[in-house]
């Protein structure tokens, strides 16, 4: 995956998950596992493009949906499918096994993160290790049905419950042209309220006040 894949996908994850717009340089390169000579560049195209704005001690994201859909139309995942076979077992069994292995995304990843899926789907995407999928599944087949995509370090990171995280499941899905259809409408509305509970959780707590810490420090 290329560098400004993990780039964008720290960033919007954070946005989306967390309500964030400011971001350094160094700490992003750091959580990337980039360089900040790779890093310093990507946030000047950035800002070209409109999508962050730099500030003194770093850069402040305005227009979260620009680069969503930036990084959609660029992802190249046909590039990072590494092994393909088939199973003729159930999906729900396939990804159930898949999941120890590896992320889910696409279709089997919505419904590992939502618990269903609105339409019907034949294929699977996760990525994993091929050998670890291949010892599995066994070798290569024709018409497959399985698609094993190449994994990295960071987003293996923000992976929960053997799926990606919503920002790199619509990229995936995007991608997938017709394939997605309304699965990509109804993630757009998951994804446009993620913020919104994120921003209105730290203004709960906000409200709340600092925790009790007598009892735990046995005051």
């Amino acid at each position: 995956m290329r560098k400004i894949d993990r780039a964008m996908r720290e960033i919007l994850h954070q946005y989306h998950e967390r309500g964030r717009r400011f971001f350094n340089q160094k700490e992003l390169a750091r959580t990337c596992g980039l360089s900040l000579g790779t890093v310093n560049p990507l946030v000047s195209k950035f800002e070209l493009m409109g999508m962050v704005e730099r500030r003194p001690l770093g850069f402040r994201l305005v227009d979260p949906k620009r680069m969503l859909l930036y990084w959609a139309a660029t992802r190249e995942i046909s590039g990072d499918v590494v092994y393909t076979t088939f199973s003729a077992d159930p999906l729900p069994r396939v990804e159930e096994r898949l999941s120890s292995l590896g992320l889910l995304t696409a279709h089997a990843g919505y419904r590992r993160l939502f618990g269903s899926v609105p339409v019907d789907y034949s294929k699977v995407f996760v990525y994993a290790q091929p050998e670890e999928v291949r010892r599995v599944y066994g070798p290569r087949r024709k018409k497959p049905n399985l698609f094993v995509l190449t994994p990295d370090e960071h987003l293996m990171r923000l992976g929960r419950e053997g799926a990606v995280p919503p920002v790199q499941l619509y990229v995936d899905l995007w991608q997938l042209g017709s394939l997605a259809g309304r699965l990509l409408e109804e993630l757009e509305r998951r994804l446009g309220e993620a913020p919104v509970r994120a921003v209105e959780e730290v203004a709960r707590r906000r409200e709340e006040g600092p925790p009790d810490l007598s009892a735990a420090s046995g005051a």
